[in-house]
């Protein structure tokens, strides 16, 4: 059986955090492979920066040429609100002899029980949060119904890489090469023109 790991998110941008995190869990559990999908429309977000469009070729050109990722729009060709507990429904009839991994950080744990229909998110995948040992705090029951893998702690959010874009700051070696490229060719996240 294949084993397939999963991270959604805006990735508005993806970066390294992301691919890290993805990487480790793919080693440890071990993964046959891990998609990427980017969200729509995510509901505890108030809404994407850049357009979908642009957030799919940044997460494509920071998956390029690795074997085990894959980026898939699933979230972005449907319409309404992402929610994970229906992109597991899609995934299991895509991959039906799969068994599902669903990987978050440790900053998506406090916000799982805000998450639509959590229930139904567990009883189609084991969900797996990357933390150091001894970092995570949090309701026991929950964290006892988690997966936990070893990554290293990286200090690295998307807000932080948009602000640093409008303030006209660097955002080398936060994300890939390809996707500083992009996003600099298409001007994203830059300061508005006065």
């Amino acid at each position: 059986m294949r084993r397939i790991g999963v991270i959604g998110g805006s990735f508005d941008p993806i970066h390294h955090g992301h691919l890290l995190l993805a990487r480790f869990a793919l080693e440890q559990i071990p993964l046959d492979e891990v998609l990427f999908i980017p969200a729509a429309d995510q509901p505890l977000k108030q809404g994407a920066y850049a357009p979908a469009e642009e957030r799919w070729a940044m997460v494509e050109l920071a998956v390029a040429g690795c074997a085990d990722f894959a980026a898939l729009r699933l979230e972005l060709d449907r319409l309404g609100k992402s929610y994970t507990v229906e992109t597991l429904r899609l995934l299991h009839q895509l991959y039906p002899h799969a068994e599902l991994f669903f990987i978050i950080g440790t900053d998506n744990i406090g916000q799982l029980y805000e998450w639509h229909d959590l229930e139904g998110i567990f009883a189609q995948c084991t969900v797996v949060a990357g933390a150091r040992p001894g970092e995570v705090a949090g309701d026991p029951k929950l964290l006892a119904r988690l997966r936990f893998i070893d990554t290293p702690l990286i200090e690295l959010s998307s807000t932080e890489i948009r602000s640093r874009r409008t303030a006209g700051l660097s955002i080398r070696y936060m994300v890939p090469e390809a996707v500083e490229a992009h996003i600099l060719a298409k001007g994203l996240y830059a300061a508005p023109c006065s």
